[in-house]
């Protein structure tokens, strides 16, 4: 029975039988032959064949919910053997975005890795949104991202605090009659941008503005239009994109106005020709978080990536 729930349940996560069987390392004619099999002994049938992307009949949503708990069991009861070990064996499953994983995570991986040679890591890069989901569906054992607000599914211990700022062109900043309130980027990294007397620029003068955001469906996106529409106006769109790092360096070419964290500022490559303004908005601060979901077992090594991480950067 086992196996044939980890057959029905890659079919399921592929929504394609050959895909499934591709994964498998099966024919599709067995695999098909195996979940026929399985739905037979179960009396219903698992999947609706008729579409181009196979799904779920009623009776197969409900195997699915079954095939999960017994997974995470499995999942949990492996974590607790590994954990017998004493940080001699096991694994950890991190995610993280582009940029965090590139400026923030990889030293960690760096020194828990010299640390716990027999522990295996397995590295995830994706946009949060994904890193979410996958946490939530125990793809993954916690991911390194702001902490979201969410209905009692996720723990966090936040490891830093980031700032988000405007990333104006020089040349831009001067036609919004915005100079008054620029700061540099030598400001940004000394961290006057955080002083109470820091002159913040209405944002309102960026108004007729093109800017530089990221996709519709990620969180950095919503709170952009939030800050925005809180200032009275809805930006124009010029650019849509996938990382915050690109931005940036489009930003730097003059191409519109890009929202930027003050961490991306201190450790991306300089760009000569923007200005930097502080933004009037709640939303203009998150916490950075290791994040785990809840009732959820956590193995001994992941709570040592997570004292590693703390350690590597609160020392930064």
């Amino acid at each position: 029975m086992f196996q044939y729930m980890n057959y029905v349940y890659e079919v399921y996560k592929t929504g394609s039988f050959s895909k499934a069987a591709r994964n498998l390392y099966l024919t599709q004619p067995a695999l098909s032959i195996a979940i026929k099999k399985e739905e037979q002994e179960l009396g219903q049938p698992l999947f609706d064949r008729s579409t181009s992307r196979v799904t779920l009949t009623e009776a197969g949503k409900a195997y699915i919910e079954s095939a999960e708990t017994i997974r995470s069991l499995e999942s949990g009861m492996r974590l607790y053997c590994s954990d017998l070990s004493g940080l001699r064996t096991g694994s950890v499953r991190v995610g993280a975005s582009n940029f965090f994983l590139s400026q923030i995570v990889l030293p960690v991986i760096a020194e828990f890795s010299e640390a716990y040679p027999g522990i295996e890591l397995e590295i995830c890069e994706a946009p949060s949104l994904e890193l979410r989901e996958k946490l939530l569906k125990e793809e993954l054992d916690l991911i390194i991202d702001p902490v979201f607000q969410d209905s009692g599914m996720f723990l966090n211990q936040v490891l830093f605090e980031e700032y988000f700022l405007l990333a104006v062109p020089r040349a831009l900043a001067a036609r919004c009659a915005a100079d008054a309130f620029a700061l540099s980027r030598e400001q940004i990294m000394t961290g006057e941008h955080l002083s109470p007397g820091c002159p913040q620029a209405p944002l309102s003068l960026f108004a007729g503005a093109p800017f530089i955001l990221l996709r519709p469906e990620t969180v950095t996106y919503r709170h952009a239009m939030e800050i925005c529409a809180s200032h009275g106006f809805t930006p124009k769109v010029r650019f849509s994109l996938d990382q915050l790092i690109t931005s940036y360096h489009f930003a730097g070419k003059g191409l519109g106005i890009a929202f930027v964290s003050d961490c991306m500022v201190k450790s991306a490559p300089p760009e000569p020709e923007l200005l930097f303004f502080r933004i009037d908005s709640p939303l203009a601060r998150r916490e950075v978080a290791a994040i785990f979901k809840k009732n959820r077992y956590m193995s001994r090594a992941a709570g040592a990536f997570v004292g590693r991480a703390r350690e590597v950067i609160g020392g930064q």
